[in-house]
């Protein structure tokens, strides 16, 4: 993820940068020693930072520099220590910028989760994560959940990074560099479209959909109410409910008016083997498949009959739990469990290949992730989200 492995890189150089500065004022030096932008005010210590600034703030216009004075947001860092003026995490500021359900990051203990995909699977229901969605949960959390780790429950790639320390963090240096990888991405994005048989690339899941900035916002309004119809199911255990809603929303997405629109795979039957990229897809307690000695099972109805259980089951929907098979004896998943608990109707086939990826798609796919990551929900998509959550006959009301 570039927040967790450029941003660090970044610190390094800001730290270097103000020992510089400090050095250079302790000894009266360098008044004009700084790289001024030909086109503004806008002056840099480094010779790529002014280039990045001309490519973004001067569109079009040719490389232009002139000697300059030290900067004032430059004179700030002269009165901190190296240690003040940088994070070694992701900022809380930039962490606030996410907060839609599609893209929902929250800081928990010091560390950076995107709990996008765990929501809906959430013993608690979704809408508890949802209100702390661009915060920092840590003193709910341990007061709910005290001695759990989160991190059994998710995926791996749910963890993004360490907090920073939240100290005027979006510094010009970073906001810069996070601007021109974006250019980098959308360039990148041209390339590949030039290259390849590809023409374009719509949207393959509900998340991506959402933030798809050329879908038709009546649609996104549409499906966002849907979805906060399914959150309200699961916060109340309606998992009927729920599924209901879903099958409104795959109905939503295969009429003629919006079917072109996206390649979100809807519900169907299987009649072969099932790859684990399908598996995968049902992730929640409405909608729970998981993998077992190359075997695939649909434990939905296990879980609407099963309260009990439905932590140490959720932690594996749309998964393969063959590693966990026998660890405890008697406990999911065990040949004891599945030979008191499993029904013959649950089985749904035996896990098979995946299907052949077109690498050019791949690679737009994991593009269009990494630019969503970085430019976080646009205005449309929160003004989608409150008008699709707005109660009606009340205003909203801050908290």
């Amino acid at each position: 993820c570039f927040r967790t492995s450029v941003y660090p890189r970044t610190a390094r150089k800001r730290a270097a940068s103000t020992r510089w500065i400090q050095e250079m004022a302790a000894n009266g030096e360098g008044p004009e020693s700084f790289h001024g932008c030909g086109y503004c005010t806008e002056a840099f210590p480094e010779v790529n930072q002014l280039q990045v600034h001309i490519k973004m703030g001067h569109v079009g216009k040719p490389f232009a520099s002139k000697p300059a004075p030290l900067p004032s947001r430059e004179v700030r860092l002269m009165h901190q220590t190296p240690a003040a003026a940088i994070s070694k995490g992701i900022p809380l500021s930039e962490v606030n910028r996410h907060i839609t359900p599609h893209d929902c990051w929250v800081a928990l203990n010091g560390k950076v989760y995107d709990l996008s995909e765990f929501m809906d699977r959430h013993p608690g229901g979704p809408t508890t994560i949802l209100a702390w969605a661009g915060k920092d949960a840590s003193k709910f959390f341990n007061e709910i959940h005290k001695g759990v780790k989160i991190d059994q429950y998710l995926r791996p790639e749910a963890h993004l990074g360490s907090l920073g320390v939240d100290e005027s963090l979006m510094s010009e240096e970073f906001w810069h560099t996070l601007r021109a990888r974006i250019v980098e991405i959308r360039e990148e994005i041209d390339r590949v479209l030039s290259s390849s048989a590809t023409e374009s690339h719509k949207a393959d899941s509900i998340p991506r959909l959402m933030q798809d900035q050329t879908v038709d916002p009546q649609l996104k309004v549409k499906i966002q109410r849907l979805e906060t119809q399914k959150r309200a199911a699961l916060d109340a255990e309606d998992y009927l409910k729920a599924m209901d809603v879903k099958k409104q929303i795959e109905d939503v997405l295969a009429h003629d008016d919006h079917a072109h629109l996206h390649q979100v795979p809807l519900q169907g039957s299987w009649s072969g083997k099932i790859p684990l990229s399908e598996v995968a897809r049902h992730n929640k307690p409405h909608d729970c498949w998981i993998a077992i000695n190359k075997v695939v099972y649909d434990l939905t109805e296990f879980l609407m009959h099963h309260p009990e259980q439905r932590n140490a089951i959720l932690a594996w929907s749309g998964r393969d739990a063959t590693s966990m098979w026998d660890k405890i004896p008697g406990r999911f998943p065990s040949k004891q469990w599945m030979d008191f608990y499993m029904r013959p109707e649950a089985r749904m086939g035996e896990v098979g290949e995946e299907p052949p990826v077109d690498p050019s798609l791949e690679q737009l796919r994991q593009l269009h992730d990494e630019l969503r990551r970085l430019e976080g929900p646009s205005k449309e998509d929160i003004a989608a989200q409150k008008q699709a959550t707005a109660v009606p006959g009340k205003s909203d009301v801050p908290t």
